[in-house]
């Protein structure tokens, strides 16, 4: 395991990024990282960075802004991201250091120090196994940011990627004080606007053999308030259902200059969906992935790539 104090110990500026289009891993591993220095070492200034906040911005605090020189004298941190194309911000790579710390299968090598651990269910599963290592503090709100992470990246502590290490990580946060009903409770509450959106995405389903999804375009969720990135983290909607072994939320994203193009969310109860997900702009998890710039014709080679996985 890094030895990440020794690693950070001849800087006084640390810089914590993360992928574009942030889960709750990505900024729980962020933000968690933040409290972790900030409590442990009080003579080093850490800035969390980053413009694509997500859908789960409202559980994590705002992002810090500083200017390109700090950043060049920093030692950065780069979390839950397994290739420099898709940092949430490209001045990561002009820092004095980089390291990274991931879950995700190696897709290039850009930090001069590396720790990837494929078995772990979440990159906030590495740090609450790496804080508790060093034996330093770890408050209720670090632990708060990490166990969101795991649970996002579990989907509850529900795929096949959580193992008794998972389970033992997220003991340890419980352990730090965390009110696991008051987190579960701010997680899952549903505004109307949500029910409805999710109700939206429930009818519109198309089956295909087992694989199923919907396909949203953005007069679906655009008069509901909702933008891009909380429409497409609504995959959920169509998990649980025995039928069901493979399920797709595809959303229209009007960020690209060309029109109708389609971002996917994939989700898989048993087999590996990754590889199918490579070929379509995206990747990921062996079961949960995502896919880019899709037309709908995409869309429906996708579902008969899928379908042959059956």
């Amino acid at each position: 395991m890094i030895d990440l104090l020794n690693e950070i110990k001849d800087y006084q500026a640390i810089t914590l990024f993360r992928h574009q289009s942030a889960d709750a891993d990505a900024l729980g591993s962020q933000f968690g990282m933040k409290l972790f220095l900030e409590a442990n070492c009080p003579n080093v200034k850490v800035y969390a960075l980053g413009d694509d906040v997500g859908s789960s911005a409202e559980l994590f605090p705002p992002i810090d802004h500083v200017d390109d020189e700090l950043i060049k004298q920093s030692c950065a941190i780069i979390l839950d991201t397994a290739n420099a194309e898709r940092i949430d911000d490209a001045r990561a790579l002009s820092a004095k250091k980089i390291i990274k710390i991931d879950h995700h299968i190696v897709v290039d090598e850009y930090a001069d120090v590396a720790y990837v651990d494929t078995t772990a269910a979440a990159t906030c599963e590495i740090l609450s196994d790496l804080f508790k290592e060093t034996g330093k503090v770890v408050n209720e709100e670090c632990a708060k940011y990490l166990y969101l992470g795991l649970l996002a990246d579990s989907i509850s502590f529900t795929t096949s990627s959580t193992t008794a290490n998972t389970l033992k990580s997220a003991a340890f946060l419980v352990s730090c004080g965390l009110n696991v009903n008051k987190i579960n409770q701010e997680r899952s509450g549903f505004s109307l606007n949500d029910f409805i959106y999710v109700t939206k995405v429930r009818n519109r389903y198309q089956l295909d053999g087992n694989v199923a999804y919907s396909i949203m375009q953005v007069e679906d969720y655009a008069p509901l308030g909702f933008d891009y990135n909380l429409a497409k983290e609504k995959v959920f909607a169509l998990a649980n259902v025995k039928e069901f072994e493979i399920y797709c939320l595809f959303t229209e994203d009007t960020s690209y200059e060309s029109k109708g193009l389609y971002n996917g969310s994939l989700r898989s109860k048993n087999v590996a969906i990754d590889k199918v997900a490579n070929k379509y702009n995206g990747g990921g998890h062996a079961q949960a992935c995502g896919v880019k710039k899709l037309t709908l014709e995409d869309i429906q080679n996708l579902i008969s790539d899928l379908k042959e996985l059956l």
